[in-house]
């Protein structure tokens, strides 16, 4: 072997050995490290908790506090030994994963169709390997995937697990834990008690005056559409509904989550909190005859927070910029300067990127820049010491499913969500969350995605380089071609409808016949290649559907098109579902709403 190589594996046999403690996150991280190689080599890197013999070259996992921000890594090379080290414990598993990236691997999406594992006799690695990886993105939160896989793609927080086995699975990780959602409504329907016995419906009999008041002068509850019990608010005005509101939140996150990291409560999912309004509701928090929703539901927040204090809860509660409370407060201020608190910025009506990047001058992106610049100065004038975090709606087809490259997968262009994370980063936002419904849509392949969880890390990568690697990795001998026909089928269902560019579409497919005989017996390879045709089908037929609406208005041509989306879909529901493209739920809902919604534009 070359002297400036560290030889791991040399004909199949081991040649080095993996130091890490037997519990916890460095021994997760020693496993995988383990695991993989076994994988690429056929060789089993014995793992111990301390080095044996002096001459054997060792790969050896390390916590130093302060040694580099964050959860990040540093990857280097020290004599014969290779170190994985990092601040935080989970850091040592993102450093596994970039060690086997140097091998060959990639973990693009879910095994076994996201993941790249070659197969070598012999792995060496460079003694001049230094990696250091910090995230720009320090709260790091995921839409999808099991806690393994969140971890492996770069997250570092998983949803709130209540079971003690879930809760022994995410310390072996050592990922944070959050729950968020609409749970206002939850909350006023339901009893919570601080001694954790079973819920139960709340009864306002003889505690009538405790419900908001409606514009008939009635006093009952509002529901909202998504939660059929419960209500949007209470009559907040009354110390008693506001103390008991407070306290049964308290109870809630006490009793149901209290050892979550992280906790998010939102109002209703309406476009405009209905809050009560009795003379002291309306007056309390109102400019002219404008009531400021948000300043209502801060005061609540502060009110929560500062219980939680005194339960001495160590999380971080957060409250959220979305439809009724989207704009900033007028009257109230935060708590202890929003310590302990997390601002959680929302942007849906902003489209998810469909109107290009947050920077551009589009009226709904100048709309929304000039609201997060009006919420920033709020903060600074707060000295807030609490943290910010992105809600973005990337990929989100309850959003995008109306537009051609919406449905397609293709919304926001890579370029677009590149600058979009340059812009939340250089705004001081600490974290990012993509909420991007169907969540487990993996189709084509992995790409966008994948680009996404480095782009956390890192906003300033090269995104042609990236691309490349990508193609190159995933699609190996036909990776040249792959990457011509995708990127032509993106070019294609951006441009306007014509029948030139749909007919276009349609003879690509066939080009993909050219490319089954080089991905040959690989299966993996072939299944991919599948993948991609399909894909193709559906863009022919998505940007069809699109020249129908727009241009020939022609409503049998174009219902006849959507229920032949339908049908594709439902016909491969158990290729794309058994290989991971998508889950059931995802095909269920291209096939069905977002079918529906455009069959009702033909009726």
């Amino acid at each position: 072997m070359v002297k400036d190589e560290i030889v791991l594996v040399l004909d199949g046999e081991p040649e080095a050995s993996i130091i890490a403690p037997n519990e916890g996150p460095l021994a997760y991280a020693a496993s995988e490290l383990q695991r993989y190689v076994w994988q690429m080599s056929n060789a089993e890197l014995p793992i111990a908790e301390k080095k044996t013999y002096s001459k054997e070259s060792c790969i050896v996992f390390h916590v130093s506090t302060g040694s580099v921000k964050h959860d990040g890594y540093v990857v280097y090379v020290r004599g014969d030994d290779v170190i994985i080290e990092a601040s935080e414990e989970r850091g040592c598993i993102y450093g596994a994963y970039a060690l086997l990236e140097q091998l060959g691997c990639r973990f693009y999406g879910p095994e076994p169709l996201g993941e790249v594992v070659p197969k070598y006799g012999t792995l060496t690695l460079q003694k001049r390997l230094n990696i250091i990886c910090e995230p720009a993105f320090i709260n790091r939160i995921p839409s999808s995937g099991t806690p393994e896989q969140q971890i492996k793609w770069g997250f570092n927080f998983t949803p709130y697990i209540s079971t003690c086995e879930g809760r022994q699975r995410v310390k072996k990780l050592g990922l944070k834990t959050y729950t968020w959602g609409h749970f206002w409504p939850l909350l006023i329907g339901m009893r919570f008690f601080p001694d954790g016995r079973k819920p139960e419906k709340m009864d306002y009999k003889g505690r009538e005056d405790w419900l908001p008041l409606d514009e008939n002068g009635v006093r009952r509850l509002n529901p909202p559409w998504h939660f059929r019990e419960g209500g949007q608010s209470l009559c907040f005005s009354n110390p008693q509904a506001f103390d008991w509101f407070v306290e049964n939140t308290v109870n809630w996150i006490m009793t149901e989550c209290h050892d979550a990291d992280y906790v998010n409560i939102w109002s209703a999912d309406t476009m405009q909190i209905a809050l009560c309004q009795c003379s002291k509701c309306v007056t309390r928090f109102s400019t002219g005859d404008y009531q400021h929703a948000t300043d209502w539901y801060l005061h609540i927040q502060n009110e929560i927070r500062q219980r939680l204090n005194e339960h001495n809860w160590r999380g971080t509660l957060g409250w959220i910029a979305y439809h009724g409370s989207e704009e900033p407060p007028v009257y109230v201020n935060l708590l202890d300067e929003g310590s302990s608190m997390d601002f959680l910025y929302a942007p849906r009506p902003r489209g998810g990127g469909q109107h290009g990047p947050f920077v551009n001058d589009h009226q709904v992106n100048l709309r929304y820049r000039h609201n997060l610049q009006r919420w920033l100065s709020y903060l600074n004038s707060q000295n807030y010491k609490g943290t910010k975090t992105v809600f973005e709606y990337y990929y989100d087809l309850v959003l995008l499913g109306n537009l051609a490259t919406g449905r397609t997968f293709l919304i926001p262009k890579h370029e677009t969500l590149q600058m979009d994370m340059q812009f939340y980063h250089k705004q001081g936002f600490e974290g990012f969350f993509d909420c991007n419904p169907p969540a487990d849509a993996w189709f084509p392949d992995p790409l966008s995605r994948w680009l996404y969880h480095r782009l956390l890390w890192n906003p300033h990568i090269d995104l042609k380089a990236a691309r490349a690697d990508f193609f190159k990795h995933y699609y190996g001998t036909a990776a040249n071609l792959m990457r011509d026909l995708r990127e032509k089928v993106e070019h294609l269902m951006f441009e306007k409808p014509t029948r030139k560019v749909v007919d276009e579409l349609y003879t690509l497919e066939g080009k993909i016949s050219d490319i089954m005989p080089i991905a040959g017996c690989d299966d993996i390879l072939v299944t991919r290649v599948k993948g991609m045709k399909l894909w193709i089908q559906y863009c022919a037929l998505c940007k069809d559907s699109e020249f129908h609406e727009k241009i020939t208005h022609h409503k049998e041509e174009g219902r006849n098109i959507e229920l032949a989306i339908r049908e594709l879909l439902e016909k491969h529901d158990d290729f794309l579902v058994g290989e991971g493209f998508m889950s059931k739920n995802d095909i269920a809902y291209l096939a069905g709403e977002v079918v529906n919604r455009h069959l009702r534009i033909f009726e």
